[in-house]
């Protein structure tokens, strides 16, 4: 965790907040936090083939319902080889998660087991709903770009839906952006705005820009940021500034509004 003022200059707060062990991969990578309107802190991560991980927390802090969310589905002929990136998406009381899976019949595993990069993929996105994190709507694909594509993530602006997502393909392999008139799509106007090697793209508004973080995974500095007024002219790319923490563990992540109050409540708890 770290926290900020301004989206620009980053103080950590605590090495390790929360390190789960659940899934059929037993890691913790890609978390994606969201609030619902009760002030809920909801998190979701990469952690399995089958499923993702899934923990709540009221403060910010203490994590607690900690599950292994299950979306593949033998009857209806999703098996997945992988489920990436979960991310969040809230509207009318109800919470989507979308994420990045290849089916089975679609993967080429690698020759050598270590050198899992070298499999062959075919990621198309996938969603599914809930009102209580209990019960989740049957898995459905979400908007299909019509080639290998991960970490999509959707922000409403204006009445439009704008979607930031990565090409996976060898020829792109940057965060693309496009826009449509509902959540699940069709998206069209796709924009190349960000350089090769992007990806995990983390869109937040405020009242006088949008600007939208992402990985350059290329060098190990992690995040960096564009901004824009209009959704079409964009900033140069901006470096954030991070202090007090090792900036290699910058990875893909996500960023979450708390008040003043409860920031002071965390630092207290986390810094005693």
């Amino acid at each position: 965790m770290a926290h900020g003022n301004d989206l620009h200059t980053w103080y950590q707060l605590k090495d390790s907040v929360f390190a789960p062990e659940i899934g059929e991969w037993g890691v913790f990578h890609d978390p994606s936090v969201a609030r619902t309107d009760d002030g809920i802190f909801h998190l979701v991560w990469t952690c399995g083939k089958s499923g993702f991980g899934y923990a709540r927390s009221e403060d910010g802090i203490t994590w607690g319902e900690e599950k292994f969310v299950v979306v593949a589905d033998s009857s209806r002929d999703m098996l997945f080889a992988n489920v990436w990136a979960p991310e969040f998406f809230y509207e009318n009381d109800t919470m989507y998660i979308i994420w990045s899976s290849t089916l089975m019949e679609d993967y080429v595993p690698p020759k050598d087991s270590e050198k899992w990069w070298t499999s062959k993929w075919k990621h198309r996105f996938y969603y599914t709903a809930t009102t209580d994190f209990e019960n989740f709507s049957p898995v459905r694909p979400f908007w299909d770009p019509g080639y290998n594509a991960i970490d999509a993530v959707v922000h409403k602006s204006d009445s439009i839906y704008y979607l930031f997502f990565k090409d996976e393909r060898k020829s792109g392999k940057n965060v693309l952006m496009a826009k449509g008139n509902k959540f699940t799509g069709p998206y069209t106007d796709t924009l190349n705005i960000l350089y090769r090697l992007t990806e995990g793209a983390i869109p937040v508004e405020t009242d006088s820009a949008f600007i939208l973080y992402y990985d350059y995974y290329n060098e190990y500095n992690g995040y960096r940021y564009i901004t824009t007024k209009d959704m079409q002219n964009w900033s140069d790319e901006i470096h954030p500034v991070k202090m007090d923490f090792d900036e290699n563990v910058l990875r893909h992540g996500s960023i979450v509004r708390v008040t003043t109050h409860e920031l002071d409540s965390i630092q207290a708890y986390i810094q005693p």
